[in-house]
C-alpha cells in the first residue's frame, strides 16, 4: 500500500496528508491520492446509483428528471475508470494487454446483457406472439450492439431494446480506445493533446451537423460519432491525473466543500438552461460543458468522500445500488411495462417506487446469479497479468455500466 501510494504521490499529489477540519478545508492533493489508491475508489458506486436512478426517473417521466444526465454521467465515469485501470496496468507491467482487456470486458458485459435479451424476447413471444420483422430487427441490432444507430434512424424501437443504445455506444468505444491508449501509453503528454483535439473535433462536428445541415436530434443524441467526446472527457481526466498536471486547479476544486457545491450548482443551472432553450442549448453548450462539469464533480466527490455533504454516496445501501446498477439499467424498461400491464397506470407516487423496487430486485438477481459467476471466471483468466487496482475496478464500473 505504501509503495503504491508513494508512486501515486509522485504523479498526482502533494507531500502531506491533512484531515478535514471543522471548516471543511483539507490538503486536497493528498486526499485525492489516498482515495485513488484505495482498492475501491470512494463515491463512484454512489455516483452510479444516482446515475441509474436519474435514468429510470427520466424514462418514467418524473417531473424535472433531467434528460440524458444519468447516461452522460455513466459515459464520463466509464471513460475515466477504463483509462485509469489500463494506465495502472501500464505503470506496473510496462505494457497494456489488449487480450486481457477484451477478456475482462466480454465476461463483464456480455453474459448479463444476453441473458436480459433472451428474457425480454421470450416475454415478448409468450405474451404477444412471434415478433414482427421490425421487432426482430430491433433485437438483432441490440444483440450486435448497433441499436444506437438503428434508434437514430428509426425512433420507434421496441421498449425492451430502446435503452440499449447507450450500451452500444460504450461497446463501440471499447473497440477503439484500448488500441489507441496502448499506442500512446509511453507518451501521455502527446496523448493529452490528441484527446483534447478529438474532443474539440467532435464538439465542432456535432454543431456543424445541427446548425449547418440541420441533422435530426436523434442522430446527434444517440450515435457514437456524436457522443464519443463524453467518454473521451473521462479518458482525458484519467490521463491528466496520472500525469500530475494542473495541480493548482485540482487544489482549488477540492480545497473546500463549498467549491463542490458550486460545481453541483453549475450542473443544475445547465439542466435548467436545457429545459429553457431546448436543442440549441443542448448541442451548442450542454453537450460541451456538461461532461466537463461532470468530470470536475467526479474529482471532487472522490476527494470528499468522507465529508458531511457527500459522505452519503458511500453509505452501504447506496453503494449496493451502484453495484447492481447494470442489471437495474437493463431490466427497468421491462419492469415498467410489467407494472403497467399488471396494475395499470397509477400516480407516480405508486408507479415509481414499484418500478424502482422491481428493477433493484432483478438487478440484484442479475448481479448475484449471472454477473458474479463470470467475474470470478474473469479473475482466474487474467490473474497473472492484472494488478490489484485493475482486478477491483474492472468488475464494478461501466454503464454496462451506462
Amino acid at each position: 500500500m505504501q509503495v503504491r501510494l508513494r508512486r501515486l504521490e509522485r504523479g498526482i499529489c502533494c507531500h502531506h496528508v491533512m484531515p478535514v477540519n471543522a471548516r471543511g478545508k483539507f490538503a486536497p492533493c493528498s486526499t485525492l491520492a489516498l482515495s485513488l489508491s484505495q482498492r475501491k475508489i470512494p463515491s463512484l458506486d454512489g455516483l452510479r446509483a444516482v446515475a441509474v436512478t436519474l435514468v429510470i426517473f427520466h424514462h418514467l417521466k418524473v417531473p424535472f428528471a433531467p434528460e440524458g444526465r444519468g447516461v452522460l454521467t455513466f459515459f464520463v465515469l466509464s471513460g475515466f475508470l477504463i483509462t485509469w485501470m489500463m494506465l495502472n496496468e501500464s505503470e506496473k507491467n510496462d505494457s497494456i494487454s489488449i487480450r486481457n482487456f477484451y477478456v475482462r470486458r466480454t465476461l463483464r458485459i456480455f453474459p448479463a446483457f444476453y441473458v436480459y435479451l433472451a428474457v425480454a424476447f421470450a416475454a415478448k413471444w409468450l405474451t404477444q406472439g412471434w415478433p414482427s420483422g421490425s421487432t426482430l430487427s430491433d433485437y438483432l441490432s441490440a444483440f450486435t450492439y448497433t441499436s444506437n444507430y438503428r434508434f437514430a434512424l428509426t425512433p420507434r424501437v421496441d421498449h425492451a431494446c430502446w435503452h440499449t443504445w447507450a450500451l452500444s455506444i460504450e461497446e463501440q468505444f471499447y473497440l477503439l480506445w484500448p488500441w489507441f491508449l496502448a499506442a500512446f501509453q509511453k507518451d501521455l503528454r502527446k496523448l493529452t493533446h490528441l484527446l483534447i483535439a478529438a474532443i474539440v473535433l467532435v464538439d465542432v462536428y456535432r454543431m456543424v451537423l445541427f446548425f449547418k445541415f440541420h441533422v435530426d436530434d436523434h442522430w446527434l443524441s444517440y450515435t457514437f460519432d456524436s457522443r464519443a467526446d463524453h467518454l473521451l472527457v473521462g479518458c482525458l481526466l484519467a490521463v491528466l491525473l496520472k500525469r500530475g498536471v494542473l495541480m493548482r486547479f485540482w487544489n482549488l476544486l477540492t480545497g473546500r466543500v463549498s467549491i463542490s457545491l458550486l460545481s453541483f450548482g453549475l450542473i443544475a443551472l445547465s439542466i435548467v438552461l436545457a429545459y429553457r432553450f431546448h436543442l440549441r442549448y443542448k448541442f451548442a453548450v450542454g453537450f460541451v460543458v456538461d461532461p466537463l462539469l461532470t468530470a470536475i464533480f467526479l474529482v471532487q466527490v472522490i476527494a470528499m468522500g468522507e465529508t458531511w455533504i457527500w459522505g452519503w454516496l458511500n453509505w452501504r445501501v447506496v453503494r449496493y445500488v451502484g453495484q447492481v446498477s447494470y442489471g437495474m439499467f437493463l431490466y427497468h424498461m421491462m419492469v415498467n411495462r410489467l407494472v403497467i400491464d399488471l396494475f395499470g397506470h397509477h400516480s407516480l407516487w405508486v408507479h415509481v417506487p414499484a418500478v424502482m423496487a422491481g428493477s433493484a430486485l432483478l438487478g440484484a438477481c442479475s448481479f448475484h446469479i449471472v454477473e458474479m459467476r463470470f467475474l470470478r471466471l474473469k479473475s482466474r483468466l487474467t490473474r497473472n497479468s492484472t494488478n490489484r487496482s485493475e482486478a477491483t475496478l474492472a468488475p464494478d464500473y461501466q454503464l454496462a455500466n451506462s
